[in-house]
């Protein structure tokens, strides 16, 4: 906490603590104690006590009687159980309190929480300061325009040393959080702050996203299919600040590949003049599912549908996951046929394949799970259509996988599963019914920002 001399007040002296406790922290601190008026006004207002005044109560009248006294006057006024607010205090008339920074001041913001009464203390100079390289060097930290806040000194020092993996800074937002120990599902807007933004803030590798999808059998013997699909990894990993995913490795997989295909295909459309409208992620996956039926049974309709057209589906393919993502030959090919059928066909048949595949997986679902979530799922209020329309179909195939995985992320000590707005709000009943901890981002956000204030 900074200290400031007050007009027609004496200087306040700077003292440094060698003792074992202080860890070598130097704090600007009153050397004077308190007078007999101070001592009667602290037992009614403890929270305007600077630090070297509360350390001076300790040692005139002991540990246990100041928490005494904080607990008497917290009940006495329940508002002031609130967390306080680290910056200083506005001085009231009679109050023991140090006089606010100057604009031009260094706003100091590394703040360690007190273990005694609660709230946080600002930190100024510390013999830890050469700790930690970069922006989470101890020194830098405390100079820069960000407020950090730490349960410990020793959380410090672990931050620095990038040891830690529950709390960081989110840069999109200029906030600081603190994740829960246990799971969370966070449900983002993908254009929005998502959930990359929180794993790149606090490092941890113990998390799902939805942009990571289980690969499906066909892809064992299918090289382009395995392809397609490390593509799209390498390019989330490097969102993910650099985390790496795969067999073998802490999976960051968090749905099925086949429901996913179907709901990709759904939201296509093939427009008057042939063309592919479609999202992104619609044509990403228009091209995973070429190389899907690429690798489908020999016997079954639809690898006979792709072997009749090969040449034109792999020209596809490659054409779609280029830079531009182009379906052009596909809309070529149904130009000179003049007619959709080339694409309407195909979609049927993957549909169809992928729902066998499907239902093979859920199968394997115990009872208890099926009727959860029968019981408790829902279209949401402003959705892609009715619950019988194919895209809705396939969107709730989708949630049971996801929710099949989030109770896989509990079980195995997962942090974090990072989901779609959407799939949340139909999921949250579900989730609250089995324990589960789920937060729409916005919120999550809203919370840490009143927690954690950016002073």
């Amino acid at each position: 906490m900074q200290t400031h001399q007050q007009p027609g007040k004496a200087a306040q002296q700077t003292t440094t603590t060698g003792t074992a406790e202080s860890l070598n922290m130097v704090e600007n601190e009153t050397a004077q104690g308190l007078s007999g008026a101070a001592l009667q006004r602290a037992t009614k207002l403890p929270q305007a006590m600077s630090p070297a005044q509360m350390m001076y109560l300790q040692r005139t009248i002991g540990n246990r009687s100041v928490g005494e006294l904080f607990k008497q006057q917290s009940a006495a006024n329940p508002a002031a159980r609130a967390v306080e607010k680290p910056a200083e205090l506005t001085a009231a008339a009679g109050t023991i309190q140090a006089a606010s920074p100057s604009q031009s001041d260094i706003q100091r913001k590394v703040y360690i929480k007190r273990a005694l009464i609660g709230g946080y203390r600002n930190k100024t100079k510390t013999g830890r300061g050469n700790e930690g390289a970069g922006e989470r060097n101890v020194d830098n930290m405390i100079a820069d325009g960000k407020s950090r806040y730490f349960n410990s000194k020793d959380e410090m020092s672990q931050y620095a040393a990038k040891t830690t993996e529950k709390i960081g800074y989110v840069e999109k937002t200029n906030t600081w959080i603190r994740i829960p120990d246990e799971l969370t599902v966070i449900g983002e807007i993908h254009t929005e702050t998502t959930l990359e933004d929180v794993v790149k803030a606090v490092g941890t590798d113990k998390f799902m996203h939805e942009a990571y999808t289980e690969r499906p059998a066909e892809a064992a013997d299918n090289p382009e299919l395995e392809a397609a699909i490390t593509k799209r990894e390498v390019e989330r990993n490097a969102k993910f600040g650099g985390i790496g995913t795969g067999p073998g490795a802490k999976s960051h997989y968090a749905e099925s590949f086949y429901p996913k295909v179907i709901r990709g295909l759904q939201g296509i459309n093939v427009i008057y003049d042939y063309r592919v409208m479609a999202s992104e992620a619609e044509k990403r996956l228009f091209g995973m599912a070429i190389r899907f039926a690429a690798g489908a049974d020999e016997e079954s309709v639809l690898y006979q549908t792709y072997a009749a057209q090969e040449d034109l589906w792999q020209r596809t393919a490659a054409s779609l996951e280029g830079d531009d993502q182009s379906a052009e030959p596909l809309t070529e090919a149904m130009k000179a046929a003049k007619s959709k059928d080339l694409f309407t066909t195909f979609v049927r048949e993957v549909t169809a394949y992928a729902t066998t595949k499907l239902q093979e997986e859920q199968a394997q679902a115990s009872a208890a799970d099926k009727k959860a979530f029968a019981d408790n799922w829902h279209v949401a209020k402003s959705d892609y259509g009715a619950a019988d329309t194919e895209i809705m179909k396939a969107e709730k195939a989708r949630d049971f996988s996801m929710f099949q995985h989030i109770k896989k992320a509990k079980s195995e000590g997962y942090l974090l599963y990072g989901l779609g707005d959407l799939h949340l709000k139909r999921l949250k009943e579900l989730l609250t019914a089995e324990g589960i901890k789920s937060v729409n981002m916005n919120k999550f956000m809203d919370e840490q920002k009143t927690t954690h204030p950016q002073t």
